[in-house]
């Protein structure tokens, strides 16, 4: 019997740097804290609800659009938070639902809690990464510009 299945694409191959800036002033460390977010976002969801989502005729391609623009979506709560104005980081499912309306609650629900799987993920890498993408936010990011990373 042959084996049809094919290998899933990774977010590394599906997600590019160059989808959060369009100049050299957005090479930010908070725009690589998104681009890192998304691929995380990317790979949760295709791992934990990826059969799910392909019943629901979500390709990789879809799944790696809408990982991008949640992550950059979640930059105005990280922004929030760091301002003072909201106390805790809050996902709402209408990031998800504006995204996929025809999706049914239950599966809304379970990639809600990939999403935040993916959120809590990321932070606590944060904590221990050397690059302080968070707390140095609008400081110029080297890692855009490191073309080894993206081979």
């Amino acid at each position: 019997m042959m084996n049809t299945k094919r290998k899933n694409k990774s977010a590394l191959s599906m997600i590019k740097p160059t989808s959060f800036y369009s100049n050299e002033s957005e090479k930010i460390k908070l725009n690589w804290f998104c681009y890192e977010l998304s691929m995380g976002i990317y790979d949760n969801m295709r791992d934990d609800l990826g059969y799910r989502l392909k019943r629901h005729k979500i390709s990789e391609e879809i799944l790696a659009d809408f990982s991008i623009c949640t992550s950059k979506k979640l930059k105005d709560v990280i922004l929030r938070q760091l301002s003072g104005k909201d106390k805790k980081v809050c996902i709402s499912y209408e990031l998800i639902e504006s995204y996929f309306p025809n999706l049914d609650d239950r599966l809304i629900n379970k990639m809600l809690n990939v999403l935040s799987k993916a959120w809590d993920e990321n932070l606590s890498f944060c904590e221990v990464c050397p690059n302080r993408c968070i707390s140095e936010k609008d400081a110029y990011c080297t890692l855009f510009d490191d073309k080894d990373l993206f081979r």
